[in-house]
């Protein structure tokens, strides 16, 4: 192998490595002491093809010669431990040095200590031996074996110690250590040269090691030392010595192949190829592990397969993927649009990582962003206040902002975009939505204080201060939350008058308004939008429902409660009703219900509600909205255990709501029961309404402030 030859040549001028020299006839070299010994800690190796063995012989050659069989026994099993295809001679008389000498106990300990690996005992013996007799020498192979031995556990110590220069000195001074009866010498050489910065030497003690050992475990071993050290192309270029028939280097070239599918799976315009696809798919499915699984679910998922990444991230999570699973999965379900899955799933991640926290927070806003704004669970925006509070999320804040805005809920809404600007005081995407919602509010004031403040870096703002496109979205796109969309809200904001607690001894005069929301739902049927869309061209103009189908008829009464004429619906719902099959009788009846409802008409909303059979949601939907209407009412007419007695029953069906809370704690400090609705309001003030709250709060403390 001329090739292989020529770069241990390198390396053999670099370090002076006479045995590795010698081994390929370097004449200059010098060959390696035969005697060398083998270090107790050295992983076992083997000879170059067609060679001795080169085992230190050196403790057996000694006991043979004073024919001590049992320590001779004891040596050739220490040596076998070590050097498994090592065998010794048959005829133990071949490793007499020459006649039997008479027996030296000094020489007799001394072997001892070395074969116990006590080196500096030894050394101290000899000295001490010397001292007394300074015409005594030790035997050669005495000194060449303590030597050796000293020289490997330099190198090993240094080695451990990170000391890489000390490394490459010390196997320079000792080159009979580099043989293949040292591999783990041999790779801590060659680990050096790569801590040194020469990883072309790394390559070519790696190349000696796979020319000329022949043990399999260790060849492996080297290239999976290789691959720690190498780059990609050397590991490579080192699999051509892989033997047919004795080697398997399968772990390795996998090994690679994931690796370059990992560096694909971080950078979305690099593209693993295939075969290396099917090699660390095969991976995952033959181990018990998340790892591999994880890598596919991140390749998929940075090369917009969502659907694929989302079945490995499963896999993952089946695993004990933890954290970095839940956070591939959860992306990958937003990827596919199922945001509010997406939501409920990383809401019970979120703590577990900062990446699984970010993540919740992307998906979060993600569904407040929706255009047109989705019909969430009171739960769900109940969930996610918190932890963008918690987070001081701007995004999130902002996201919250658009979705009350879109939604109706315009004292909210202006609320959420403060925060926002609180958290991130150049959001102009902020700034934008909360001038949009202090002019719906109507407070000029607020809204010509924002415009001095933003009119010079807002376009959008300066438009909507000259009056164009009032009230409605920017032009310009926001990419984190979309503006207001051009679609009627779904749904219809009312104030309900301010109350102040009247004066009496019992219940102390309060100063404050009670200003409370309730929001009434008009939501979106079911019935097919292109039908409904048909029939709105034509009902501006008065038509009579008489003479239309039940299906015309229900397409009208939809559009006429688009335009806001909810009463002349009713008479189109009404139709439909007489004429039209169970479905349309059903959605003929939510839609007269819903109509009722908006004109504050709750027992025809309610007897309107039984004409057809509604399905469950439905049914308690508009149960929901009736009883809140009927509480409204009658705290508008002061009947406050009314009020209070409807809400309850409402809380019975659906979650609290904010704004119906509220109605419920001025209810109970209109009674007079301060402390019901001191809890009342700090419940929703942990919601974050807690500027609708804290007037509430303040009216509690003003009743119970003793009277002056």
């Amino acid at each position: 192998m001329p090739l292989a030859r020529g770069a241990i040549a390198i390396a053999v001028v670099g370090l002076g490595f006479a045995a590795l020299a010698q081994q390929f006839g370097d004449g200059n070299a010098q060959a390696p002491n035969p005697a060398a010994p083998a270090p107790a800690s050295s992983s076992p190796g083997s000879p170059p093809a067609g060679s001795t063995p080169q085992v230190d012989e050196s403790a057996l050659r000694y006991f043979a010669s004073q024919g001590d069989t049992r320590r001779v026994d004891a040596e050739i099993a220490r040596l076998r431990a070590l050097y498994p295809n090592w065998t010794p001679p048959g005829d133990l008389s071949q490793l007499s040095a020459g006649p039997v000498v008479p027996k030296d106990p000094l020489l007799d300990q001394l072997w001892n200590l070395y074969t116990e690996g006590r080196l500096a005992e030894m050394r101290a013996a000899i000295a001490e031996r010397q001292g007394s007799d300074p015409q005594w020498k030790p035997p050669q192979d005495l000194l060449t074996a303590l030597e050796t031995a000293e020289s490997r556990r330099r190198l090993i110590n240094a080695s451990d110690s990170e000391q890489w220069r000390t490394v490459l000195s010390v196997a320079t001074d000792a080159p009979s250590l580099l043989t293949c009866a040292n591999v783990d010498i041999l790779w801590r050489v060659a680990e050096a040269f790569a801590k040194t910065d020469q990883p072309g030497r790394t390559k070519d003690v790696y190349t000696y090691l796979l020319t000329n050992c022949t043990d399999p475990a260790e060849r492996l071993g080297t290239l999976q030392k290789a691959l720690e050290l190498l780059p990609e192309e050397q590991v490579t270029d080192l699999l051509r010595f892989e033997r047919a028939g004795t080697d398997d280097f399968g772990a390795v070239r996998d090994e690679l192949a994931r690796r370059r599918v990992e560096r694909a799976s971080a950078d979305s315009k690099q593209t693993a190829a295939a075969e290396d696809l099917a090699v660390v798919a095969r991976l995952a499915e033959n181990e018990s592990g998340a790892g591999n699984a994880l890598l596919l679910g991140w390749y998929n998922y940075h090369h917009d397969n969502p659907a694929k990444a989302l079945d490995w991230f499963k896999t993952a999570l089946d695993r004990n993927g933890g954290p970095k699973a839940a956070e591939g999965y959860a992306m990958s379900l937003r990827a596919l649009n199922r945001l509010t899955e997406a939501e409920a799933f990383a809401y019970e991640w979120r703590d577990k990582s900062a990446d699984t926290m970010k993540a919740y927070l992307n998906i979060a806003t993600a569904l407040l962003s929706q255009d047109p704004p989705p019909r969430l669970d009171p739960p769900v925006v109940t969930r996610i206040v918190p932890v963008v509070t918690q987070q001081r999320h701007a995004d999130g804040a902002q996201a919250l902002g658009w979705y009350s805005y879109n939604t109706g809920q315009i004292p909210t809404a202006r609320q959420w975009f403060r925060t926002a600007l609180g958290w991130n005081a150049d959001d102009e995407a902020s700034a934008y939505g909360l001038a949009l919602a202090t002019q719906r509010l109507r407070d000029r004031a607020g809204f010509n204080a924002i415009v001095s403040r933003w009119r010079g870096r807002s376009q959008r703002i300066a438009d909507l201060a000259a009056g164009r496109n009032p009230g409605r979205a920017a032009a310009v796109p926001q990419p984190i939350v979309p503006p207001p969309p051009e679609t009627a809200p779904e749904a219809v904001v009312r104030t309900v008058e301010q109350v102040s607690v009247g004066a009496s001894r019992a219940a102390p005069v309060v100063s404050r308004a009670a200003p409370a929301v309730v929001y009434e739902t008009v939501s979106r049927p079911s019935a097919p939008v292109q039908v409904r869309t048909g029939a709105r061209r034509n009902c501006a103009v008065t038509r009579s429902p008489g003479n239309l189908s039940a299906d015309a008829a229900l397409s009208l009464g939809w559009c006429l409660m688009e335009i806001n004429r909810p009463l002349e619906a009713v008479a189109a719902f009404d139709q439909a009703l007489r004429n039209g099959g169970a479905r349309t009788r059903e959605e003929a009846a939510y839609g007269k219900t819903l109509a009722y409802l908006r004109k504050d008409l709750t027992s025809h909303a309610a007897i309107a509600a039984a004409a057809a059979p509604q399905t469950t949601e439905r049914r308690v939907e508009l149960q929901a909205t009736i009883l809140a209407q009927r509480a409204v009412a009658a705290y508008r007419d002061g009947r406050y255990v009314e009020a209070i007695l409807s809400l309850d029953e409402r809380g019975r069906i659906v979650p609290e709501q904010n704004d119906l809370m509220l109605i419920k704690g001025w209810s109970y400090l209109k009674l007079g029961r301060y402390r019901d609705a001191e809890q009342i309001f700090r419940a929703v003030q942990r919601t974050g309404f807690s500027e609708e709250a804290n007037v509430g709060l303040n009216a509690v403390q003003d009743a119970l402030r003793p009277p002056r």
